[in-house]
Order: C-alpha cells, then sequence, then structure tokens
C-alpha cells in the first residue's frame, strides 16, 4: 500500500510541476488572461491625461429627490456626526453651476457616514457621460469626503468607454449650500490618466 501511495504522490507531484511550469510560460509569453493587465495587449492607444470639470447638483426635495436615506444604525439619529447614515444618490452633472446649465451626465452611488467624531463620509460614486465624445463612459470614485473641509480629495478608482484604465484625482468643492430648500451643487475637477 505504501508504495501505491508514493507513487500516486510521485505523480501527482511531476504533474502539478509540469501544469505550473506551463502556466507560467504562457503567461509569460502574454498569451494568458491578456485582458487582465496590459493595456497594449488589449490593443489600447497611448494614455493620455484629461481634465474634467463638472457640477453635480443634489436635492432631497420632493417629488423629485435626487439622494435618499436608505439607511442607519439605531445611533445615527443621536449621532452629531450622523454615523453609520447611508444614501444613495443620483445627481445631475451639468456644465456650469447653475441648475440650468447644460446636462453633461449623471453622477451615481453612495455615501455612507464613516466618521465619528467628524463628518466624513466614504462616498462610491459612478461619473456617467451621456453627451458628447465620452457619450457612454464612466469614472469611478472611491474614496473619502471630508464633507466640512474646503477642498476634498478622493481617489479615481477606474473607468470605462474611452477612459478606460482611469487613474487619477478628483477635487470636490461645495459650490452652494442651502438647508431650506435642501440642495446643493458640488464641483468637481476630475485629473484623469486613461486609455
Amino acid at each position: 500500500m505504501a508504495r501505491v501511495h508514493f507513487k500516486h504522490s510521485l505523480s501527482f507531484a511531476v504533474f502539478s510541476i509540469f501544469v505550473i511550469f506551463s502556466v507560467s510560460k504562457i503567461a509569460q509569453a502574454g498569451k494568458l488572461f491578456p485582458a487582465l493587465g496590459d493595456p497594449v495587449t488589449l490593443s489600447l492607444r497611448k494614455e493620455k491625461f484629461s481634465h474634467f470639470r463638472v457640477y453635480c447638483q443634489s436635492t432631497s426635495v420632493d417629488p423629485n429627490p435626487t439622494i435618499v436615506q436608505v439607511g442607519g444604525a439605531n445611533l445615527t439619529q443621536g449621532s452629531a456626526t450622523r454615523f453609520g447614515d447611508i444614501a444613495v444618490f443620483d445627481d445631475a452633472l451639468t456644465q456650469g453651476p447653475e441648475l440650468t446649465s447644460k446636462l453633461l451626465g449623471r453622477a451615481q452611488g453612495f455615501y455612507a457616514s464613516a466618521g465619528i467624531h467628524e463628518l466624513a463620509a466614504l462616498t462610491s460614486a459612478n461619473i456617467v457621460f451621456t453627451t458628447g465624445k465620452y457619450n457612454g463612459s464612466t469614472i469611478a470614485i472611491m474614496g473619502r469626503n471630508p464633507v466640512f473641509s474646503q477642498v476634498r480629495e478622493m481617489p479615481i478608482v477606474g473607468g470605462t468607454g474611452l477612459l478606460r484604465f482611469a487613474r487619477g484625482y478628483v477635487e470636490a468643492r461645495t459650490h452652494r449650500f442651502t438647508i431650506i430648500p435642501p440642495q446643493a451643487t458640488f464641483e468637481y475637477n476630475l485629473y484623469v490618466y486613461h486609455f
């Protein structure tokens, strides 16, 4: 029995080494999973840099709110920072700060109030362009958003369409904020490397 067990173990070990060696050689040749890494292998053009300035129009006014609270913990109501509050948004992106400015797309995502001692949100957003050259392309943002800071910097973590492999950062500023009615306009300056 011991000989049979040893024989099978040796065969398995030799087979495993062969598979690992073969996969390694194929991967080095760039023929395994080309879509997972190198943009050149995917026939994408040279990397370029773009700057986008857009204005995000957010309102919680009925009957058509663009931001809605969807969750929170029992302690959220008593928290000065609204810790645990979660809201989803689908805000208009405009060319200028005016509500009547040209519509460029949507900002869609969520905020989660993640600061116990400071009003800071985890922000996850897709900037979705619906007009012009970048129609159908997106930029993904994910990061810490310290709400009362004059300038909030968040990382750009990806993109689609003409903005594939996007990386960079966004500077967010509050352009206008009113409590009654509850509305806000945010200026987003997106600095993006993409293919």
